[in-house]
């Protein structure tokens, strides 16, 4: 082998060693930056989730205090039913 061939050989070979470098290095910081996107997404999704515990907590209070007005409000409604059968019977008594 000519000792030109083999200079020939030594510089491609140099130069993919190069470009496989910078390849490693364009890969390394994508995934860098990917990694931080990734954190940056899973800061925002443990804010939603704590939010939405916050809202489901709000939400069961607001279904207790729902049940609790809604048995007052049946038993309001029951107490004027009856004060309604009184009247009518009283207004029929009278008549």
């Amino acid at each position: 082998m000519s000792a030109d061939r083999l200079t020939e050989i030594l510089n491609y070979l140099g130069a993919m060693s190069r470009d496989f470098g910078e390849f490693r290095q364009e890969f390394r910081q994508f995934r860098e930056e990917t990694n931080a996107r990734l954190d940056r997404i899973e800061q925002r999704l443990d804010k939603m989730e704590q939010r939405l515990e916050k809202v489901e907590r709000e939400q069961r209070q607001t279904t207790r205090r729902l049940d609790r007005i809604e048995s007052l409000a049946l038993t309001a409604r029951a107490d004027a039913d009856e004060l309604q059968e009184r009247v009518a019977a009283l207004e029929g008594g009278q008549t």
